[in-house]
């Protein structure tokens, strides 16, 4: 099996430059909002809840704050790796991707297991084809975004100027960030 075909764009209408971002973006903003919010369910008085007992239960328990705590984590290397991949594409630096790509990598296949755990449960259910459906095409996308990423990745450090140019950086960004492709 050879090296798999590089992505010239993405979704159809995008520059691989404008995919890598849009979804670094999105993972920024995905971690910011988890760090916040877990700071928020952390920080609110236990004391103030006035709803069900049951629900003030399962909000402020231990076992929930250690969950809390796990995910406020995962929302702030989530965030210091979208931050590694915008920086990555503006300074045209394959490194920053890769550790963008193999951040991405990881949690695609935690979550692709997190998903087939699921659906395994629901073997012999009516609710079965429903989660096989999510298992499938959020895998399909997860893989779809890596390969957008890798594609990227594999144009930069390639140092192929054509390459380069097809991935959506213009000629001065790329003479301004990789001296060796503009030679």
């Amino acid at each position: 099996m050879g090296r798999p075909d590089l992505a010239n764009g993405c979704c159809g209408f995008f520059s691989l430059t404008q995919g890598t971002l849009i979804v670094a973006g999105m993972d920024l903003i995905q971690g910011v909002l988890t760090v916040f919010l877990g700071l928020c369910v952390l920080t609110a008085p236990a004391g103030q809840y006035k709803g069900h007992a049951l629900a003030h239960h399962y909000l402020w328990n231990e076992t929930t704050d250690l969950a809390v705590v796990v995910m406020s984590l995962i929302g702030a290397a989530s965030t210091y790796f979208a931050l590694c991949a915008i920086r990555g594409v503006r300074n045209v630096d394959p490194k920053l991707l890769w550790k963008f790509l193999l951040w991405k990598a990881g949690r695609a296949f935690f979550f692709s297991l997190l998903l087939f755990s699921d659906m395994w449960k629901t073997l012999g259910t009516d609710l079965q084809g429903s989660y096989m459906m999510l298992f499938v095409m959020s895998t399909a996308w997860r893989g779809y975004l890596l390969w957008i990423i890798f594609s990227l990745y594999e144009k930069i450090n390639t140092n192929d100027p054509h390459g380069v140019a097809s991935a959506g950086y213009d000629r001065t960004s790329v003479e301004e960030h990789m001296p060796i492709v503009s030679q």
